[in-house]
């Protein structure tokens, strides 16, 4: 018993020991220094919301390369310090990367789909993807795997990023057409619609909005087209909200929306 205690002392206390968690914790501490560096980048607003998304992604990615480049090198620094010979170990491994590669090949579609994804801008953090029945928020974009919180049950799903080729990206643009009559001057539509535009800017979920001018000389109306650009999380809703400030403005401004009528006359 008094040799294993002596044992576990001398371990405890080697020199090995200590150098060697003094190198985990300084790749501790500088993994924890560039994190905090790259959570404050992430944060910081951009005018461009495009750009501001495409930066968390770059931002994600690079954290997560840069966690397991200095896992690595602490690894190899702690083997050195045993006496391990690193180098042996690297060329041995050209073998042994082989049969990982066939062992490993859903992982390395994983990295490659997800190399693809940010390099050709499939998506970015911050967009809404459809996936089978699944409609989500991408909240982590990695090589591996997304993660995506539904919009509608507030799940979190990560999905393997070689399953994630066929997702469609929901725009958030939404385009509403405003029948009014023929008979109602252009300059009169334009104030209206001014005061539309302004009206459904006010709204929470609208990052923008734009009246676009005559879309369509129909049967019974013009139709006026109007661009709002909306939080993908709560478009259908947006849309609706968008619809009753165009009926409620036009009430107020006495203009009435154009229906198709049939006149039946008897003889």
């Amino acid at each position: 018993m008094e040799e294993f205690t002596d044992g576990v002392i001398k371990f405890i206390t080697s020199k090995n020991l200590i150098v060697s968690l003094a190198i985990i914790l300084v790749g501790m501490i500088v993994y924890s220094i560039v994190k905090s560096m790259i959570s404050r980048a992430s944060d910081r607003k951009v005018k461009n919301d495009e750009i501001s998304k495409k930066r968390k992604t770059y931002l994600r990615l690079f954290n997560s390369v840069f966690k397991y480049i200095v896992i690595l090198i602490v690894c190899v620094l702690v083997l050195q310090v045993y006496g391990i010979n690193v180098t042996s170990i690297i060329a041995g491994l050209g073998v042994v990367s082989v049969i990982a590669g066939l062992a490993l090949q859903d992982a390395l579609k994983d990295i490659i789909m997800g190399f693809n994804i940010i390099v050709d801008e499939y998506f970015s953090v911050g967009d809404i993807l459809k996936i089978g029945d699944v409609e989500g928020k991408v909240i982590v974009l990695g090589f591996k795997s997304t993660k995506i919180l539904d919009i509608y049950t507030g799940n979190m799903f990560t999905i393997s990023n070689r399953n994630i080729s066929e997702a469609l990206v929901i725009s958030k643009d939404v385009y509403i057409d405003v029948p009014l009559p023929y008979e109602l001057k252009l300059t009169r539509v334009e104030k209206v619609m001014e005061t539309i535009i302004n009206e459904i800017k006010e709204l929470d979920s609208v990052e923008d909005a734009k009246y676009l001018g005559p879309a369509l000389f129909d049967s019974s109306a013009i139709n006026y087209k109007i661009k709002v650009v909306a939080k993908s999380s709560i478009k259908m809703q947006t849309k609706r909200d968008a619809l009753r400030i165009i009926k409620l403005t036009l009430d107020k401004n006495n203009i009435d929306i154009p229906y198709t009528q049939i006149d039946i006359h008897n003889k």
